[in-house]
């Protein structure tokens, strides 16, 4: 090919730009994925097993209808995909943006701030995709998942991995220090994924919290996995119809504005 020819090609399409960082990490990430898997997958599974299955023998209480550990097991699929993505988009972000200069480098390329952003959050949102189908996969081998809806789990453990991307991303542009963000799970995710109807109903919770927690998108990624895997007679609101609703415009919102903060901060560093 001539110099003239390489001039002449075409650039390459913001799509390819975007799905080359999604590359890069899927081939990092593929060099130790049995050690970087593990973890996301079991943890949440032994935390079934032990409480769910441990603990619920000495329940005698039904939740919606639904055995204890059946009651947690969607909740189990919300867990894991939220912690894969805020992990992936804080931590990992962190590191490749101010210590391995890894941005620097793709900036160098043909890559934009923006094609990395966007690669950032498909990637995470990839993650929760597919530990979302390992774990479904698990779950109904054990029984957990009586309805054919479950055929959308991935679908939504890609949507709820592209939320947690995004307030991830957007945490990792405001943070000074990669010591601050372990204030941001121990705070805020931790604490959430606790009281978002996922080991136990959250209308049992005294006065306003409720209401506080039906407003965060863990709550509805919760009951929307539980629509998935239970079926709608078991969710714990009539309205829950709507959660796969809401859970789309939180990975919407959430992506645009972390995003555009992550973006902002790459710019501000150069």
């Amino acid at each position: 090919m001539t110099a003239d020819a390489v001039l002449r090609r075409a650039p390459p399409t913001r799509a390819h730009r975007v799905l080359s960082v999604w590359r890069r990490h899927a081939l990092v990430y593929s060099r130790s994925f049995v050690s970087n898997a593990t973890p996301a997958v079991f943890e949440p599974l032994l935390l079934l097993l032990s409480v769910g299955l441990g603990v619920g023998k000495h329940i005698p209480t039904q939740f919606n209808d639904l055995p204890y550990d059946a009651y947690m097991a969607p909740g189990i699929l919300a867990s894991a995909t939220l912690f894969t993505a805020s992990w992936e988009t804080t931590y990992g972000t962190f590191i490749r943006h101010r210590f391995q200069g890894t941005y620097e480098a793709m900036l160098a390329s043909p890559l934009t701030i923006r094609d990395i952003v966007m690669g950032e959050m498909l990637w995470a949102a990839s993650k929760g995709l597919l530990f979302s189908t390992i774990i479904g996969l698990v779950l109904t081998a054990l029984g957990f998942v009586h309805t054919p809806f479950a055929l959308a789990i991935p679908i939504f453990g890609f949507l709820n991995s592209l939320t947690w991307a995004g307030v991830g991303l957007f945490v990792s542009s405001r943070v000074s220090g990669i010591e601050k963000l372990q204030l941001y799970f121990t705070l805020a995710l931790t604490p959430m994924v606790f009281f978002s109807g996922f080991m136990f109903p959250v209308a049992q919770l005294p006065g306003p919290l409720p209401t506080i927690a039906r407003s965060l998108p863990m709550y509805h990624a919760v009951e929307t996995f539980r629509l998935l895997a239970s079926g709608p007679d078991h969710v714990s609101a009539s309205w829950s119809w709507a959660c796969p609703i809401v859970l789309v415009a939180f990975a919407a919102l959430c992506a645009f504005a972390g995003g555009w903060s992550f973006e902002r901060r790459m710019l501000k560093d150069r």
